[in-house]
């Protein structure tokens, strides 16, 4: 059965990504300078984009799909924002790929079958925590004035994102 997990393989890739969630969030916590902040804000849009556009072919339930085409559209948005912020910066060059730590969660994205859409879910509220923690962190004390403003002005969609994930969430295990 290749490419779908088992129950075992399953709970271990779970495991991988809260463990995952979890060093991201602490990582985030600490991202006060402005090459931290670029990394991690663009790796995280290119995963949410990554997994959205995954999410528009294999989610099984249409409010899944509709979440993910908000994903990728607002994280499209978010990403064109901070690149041109960052456009004039070399030091300050946003990655274009994804990290070890996100393509292995693309990679138990991709494993998931019949679990995908709880499995995106799951993920994408862990990211969203994750990217909240950064954008606050990043807000309050953050070392260049122009990405303290993009931060403060990229929370609150964060923030709801989480929150519609969340309610998501809550509804799928009812």
């Amino acid at each position: 059965m290749a490419g779908e997990e088992t129950g075992f393989q399953g709970v271990v890739q779970k495991m991988e990504d809260v463990a995952g969630g979890l060093l991201g969030r602490a990582s985030a916590a600490m991202a006060t300078d402005a090459r931290t902040f670029v990394e991690n804000a663009s790796i995280s849009d290119l995963y949410e984009i990554a997994a959205g556009e995954l999410a528009l072919t294999r989610a099984m339930s249409e409010d899944v799909r509709s979440m993910a085409k908000m994903m990728v559209q607002d994280h499209q948005a978010s990403s064109q924002r901070l690149h041109g912020l960052v456009g004039h910066d070399p030091d300050l060059v946003p990655p274009s790929v994804l990290d070890t730590r996100r393509q292995t969660m693309m990679k138990h994205l991709m494993d998931a079958t019949e679990t995908f859409d709880s499995t995106y879910v799951d993920q994408q509220v862990m990211a969203h925590q994750e990217a909240v923690t950064l954008m606050h962190s990043y807000r309050d004390r953050g070392d260049d004035a122009a990405l303290r403003g993009f931060a403060a002005e990229t929370a609150p969609v964060i923030e709801r994102h989480l929150e519609h994930m969340k309610q998501l969430k809550s509804s799928m295990a009812r």
